[in-house]
């Protein structure tokens, strides 16, 4: 008998007999610089993304999940299960106020027992395949993936690349030996391949696996994947502040929003399209052509690789999670590589845009209308530098179309998934050395029906990076940019985050400021009192 797609079982609400495995599966996919409700699931109908939707919408979707302000903290924290710098990155870029300063040496540390080893040593397979981004100040390189665990690897060591591979070059590891590319293949394209071969390997093992994909796409620099260069020509002429009065209805629709959510008017950083000049809009169109078309392929190539999964039965069993890595990327339209690492001459004009010689991100006025009703974008500790779409599926275990809403980051995730895997999270020591204790919750609880909260109303969790600082407890937040004042908000009344409470409720701003002020003592949260730009 012939097998449907995956998306066509799920939709038809069809299941297939589980193989007998005493312990699941695990794959984390991990998606790079998207907007909240990019996925359909999550409001998004102008970006088809019909594989992942799928998924979330017959799993359970993580409303108030949070990530890191940027890429490397939370690839740090997801494989450590702890706060970034317990982790070793306090910041991702490089600054001379960080120099020598514990938690700021911008590799992983082996102070933490990192996931991947502590399921290794549970029995499971592991194997990677995309953008790993936690080995930048490690000159002897001792934290390449293979040092954390995975058998395989197929990792991207640095935040970028050019997507085809070829200016500038960078460096990337497969098991463990690191390379520089002389196959320009398209970075997705590379990325699902090598996975879909370890997972072949790994097929007819009486071992469970856990995997990680992690493509780079849509993250900068824009390039079209190969004959996609007009799959979405003239979709986006309407502007940014239509698409995101259209994207927050969506999400309402779809039921991912708090309900005190301001969705009246887009939660904007940017100028209105109007006051663009047609030049100007076109231009910026185009951009948002190029990340769709980036998007959209990615999810095509996360479809291959689960119709490849359905085809050597291992699906049945395996739990699958799915998160962006922070909030998508604002700013100029230029990616702040141009000029400063880069010396090669790209050519940004509107009729090279998306091809291999370009390096362009999508601008603030997209990544407000991705993101609203949430404010700002990714590199800030506001929601919409934290919060993002995510969601966990499991064919034969979760209550399809279920939602959760409660406060979850990405630390969490560890501490879940050796729930899962019935493995005990180290705790004092790890294969001969002393490790830091997780700072995550499991909520493996949540994806099987349990009401019981994971965080407490009493639990303070604080974090930093690079001076962007925040902490929530109970319905309220607390938020400082480099340079700036305490803000408040209360999150219950106020998630868009659009009223500053700091000079309303100081009784109440005082106390969290000291917690946190204690929090970063032990941790050594380093105040920034200049601007550091993150890309």
């Amino acid at each position: 008998m012939s097998k449907l797609s995956l998306v066509c079982l799920l939709a038809l609400g069809i299941t297939l007999p589980a193989e007998a495995q005493e312990r699941p599966n695990f794959l984390i996919i991990v998606t790079d610089d998207m907007g909240y409700t990019d996925l359909g699931a999550f409001g998004g109908d102008d970006i088809p993304t019909p594989n992942l939707d799928a998924l979330a919408w017959n799993g359970v979707r993580l409303t108030n999940f949070h990530a890191a302000p940027s890429c490397a903290p939370t690839r740090a924290m997801l494989m450590s299960g702890t706060g970034n710098h317990e982790a070793g990155l306090g910041s991702q870029l490089f600054n001379q106020m960080f120099a020598g300063e514990y938690g700021y040496e911008r590799f992983l540390q082996k102070r933490i027992a990192a996931m991947p080893e502590v399921l290794q040593a549970g029995g499971y397979h592991t194997m990677m395949s995309g953008k790993w981004h936690i080995s930048e100040g490690d000159e002897s390189r001792t934290s390449l993936p293979r040092d954390f665990g995975f058998e395989r690897d197929y990792t991207l060591l640095r935040g970028a690349d050019n997507h085809y591979g070829t200016i500038p070059a960078a460096t990337y590891s497969l098991d463990g030996v690191e390379l520089r590319l002389e196959n320009t293949e398209y970075s997705t394209i590379r990325y699902t391949n090598h996975l879909i071969e370890f997972l072949g390997d790994h097929a007819g093992s009486e071992q469970p696996f856990f995997a990680v994909f992690a493509p780079t796409a849509p993250h900068w620099p824009l390039q079209y994947p190969p004959g996609w260069e007009d799959r979405f020509t003239g979709a986006f002429t309407a502007g940014f502040d239509i698409l995101c009065n259209q994207r927050m209805a969506g999400a309402q629709r779809a039921n991912v929003l708090p309900a005190n959510a301001n969705v009246q008017s887009c939660n904007k950083e940017s100028g209105a399209w109007t006051d663009m000049t047609e030049a100007e809009q076109q231009y910026s169109s185009r951009l948002m052509e190029i990340y769709a078309a980036m998007a959209t392929h990615m999810d095509d190539e996360v479809g291959r690789i689960l119709s490849f999964m359905e085809e050597e039965g291992m699906l049945d069993n395996t739990w699958i999670i799915y998160m962006n890595d922070n909030g998508p990327q604002g700013g100029p339209e230029l990616a702040s590589l141009v000029g400063s690492r880069n010396t090669y001459p790209f050519n940004n004009s509107f009729d090279n845009l998306g091809k291999a010689d370009s390096w362009v991100s999508i601008g603030q006025g997209w990544a407000d209308a991705t993101n609203s009703p949430f404010r700002n974008s990714k590199g800030t500790s506001f929601e919409g530098g934290m919060r993002v779409a995510a969601f966990a599926w499991h064919r034969n275990a979760v209550t399809p179309g279920s939602v959760d809403r409660q406060f979850l980051t990405v630390m969490d995730i560890m501490p879940t998934v050796l729930d899962l895997a019935g493995l005990a999270a180290p705790i004092g020591t790890f294969n001969g050395r002393n490790i830091l204790s997780l700072r995550g919750k499991s909520f493996s609880g949540a994806l099987t029906g349990s009401t019981v909260p994971v965080h407490a109303a009493t639990d303070a969790i604080a974090l930093d990076h690079s001076g962007n600082r925040m902490m929530v407890q109970g319905d309220w937040k607390i938020v400082q940019q480099p340079r700036s004042e305490w803000l408040l908000f209360n999150l219950a009344d106020d998630p868009s985050e659009s009223y500053d409470l700091a000079d309303i409720y100081p009784e109440v701003l005082d106390p969290l400021v000291k917690q946190f002020n204690r929090f970063a003592h032990e941790r050594n949260y380093i105040e920034v009192n200049a601007t550091i730009n993150q890309p």
